[in-house]
């Protein structure tokens, strides 16, 4: 068995690498941290699911409009779905649990469509309040017809950019051969990630940076224009509880910016650093960010 690491950094073959036993220390600790909050968020996500039922049940006005709950529903699905996928493709590797079986696997498609998968649930929850902009947008631009032209939206342009562009943004990594690699400083010996070399790290630095900026800004742009079209239409001599309810939806369009700015920002760090600690901070500290509806 070898105790050179070959150019690509893979471990496959190299004995000091398969013969590598864990020791308690910070890196084993940290892959058991983000279990810690990825319970909340369940209980978050079953907690919508059963007000949105009773208020269907009960037949209440005031019910979230039915693809909007689909949105937020889907968001939180494929959130935990990253976090599963992140896990598996950092966080654990990182901790050196599976270091000794990771360098006796040589490079394959499955530690491949691990990445793919990651980046691909990635692209669902980060493009989940742009639809849900587009969607209230929809709602809002059309009063009287709040039900018909959303629907149309959701059927025709929402859920198929929702799952085609993850498709259309990872096609390039579909016959990538990854492998396990050691991280590097401050991580020690043994601390390994699934990794499908340069060329495509960088090409998905690239597209996920670009399509992060494109997110954000289309969000952003859109939430003002609800806001300004609010404004303009509420009359001066409205009673106080619509006043009141329109404040809400102010400051709630006003926290959608704000909770898609803060993944934003942390992705676009990880996008273009290629710094190990970075990424596995990343995923501990962010882990999930609640979509405001």
């Amino acid at each position: 068995m070898s105790t050179i690491l070959p150019p690509n950094g893979s471990i496959h073959g190299v004995s000091v690498y398969i013969d590598y036993a864990t020791v308690l220390d910070f890196s084993i600790l940290q892959a058991f941290i983000p279990l810690i909050y990825i319970t909340p968020t369940t209980g978050i996500m079953i907690t919508i699911l059963v007000m949105y039922r009773n208020a269907k049940k009960n037949d209440n006005a005031a019910s979230m409009n039915d693809n909007i709950f689909t949105l937020i529903m889907i968001y939180f699905l494929f959130n935990s779905l990253f976090f599963i996928g992140e896990y598996f493709h950092l966080n654990l590797p990182s901790s050196g649990l599976i270091t000794s079986f990771c360098a006796s696997v040589p490079p394959n498609r499955w530690f491949g469509i691990l990445i793919i998968y990651s980046y691909a649930t990635n692209y669902v929850t980060i493009t989940c309040p742009l639809l849900v902009s587009i969607v209230r947008l929809t709602i809002i631009a059309s009063p009287h017809h709040c039900r018909h032209y959303p629907d149309l939206v959701m059927r025709w342009f929402v859920m198929p950019f929702l799952f085609l562009a993850p498709v259309v943004l990872t096609f390039s990594n579909f016959h990538v051969f990854s492998y396990c690699m050691q991280l590097g400083p401050p991580f020690d010996f043994g601390s390994i990630m699934i990794y499908g070399g340069d060329e495509y790290y960088s090409t998905n630095r690239i597209i996920h940076l670009s399509f992060s900026c494109f997110i954000l800004t289309s969000t952003s742009i859109i939430s003002m224009v609800m806001i300004f079209q609010l404004r303009m239409t509420v009359p001066s001599n409205t009673s106080a509880r619509t006043k009141e309810l329109k404040r809400k939806i102010e400051s709630s369009l006003s926290l959608t910016m704000l909770s898609g700015l803060v993944p934003f920002i942390t992705n676009s760090i990880v996008s273009v650093s290629q710094n190990a600690l970075v990424m596995v901070i990343n995923q501990i500290v962010i882990g999930d960010i609640p979509m405001v509806s």
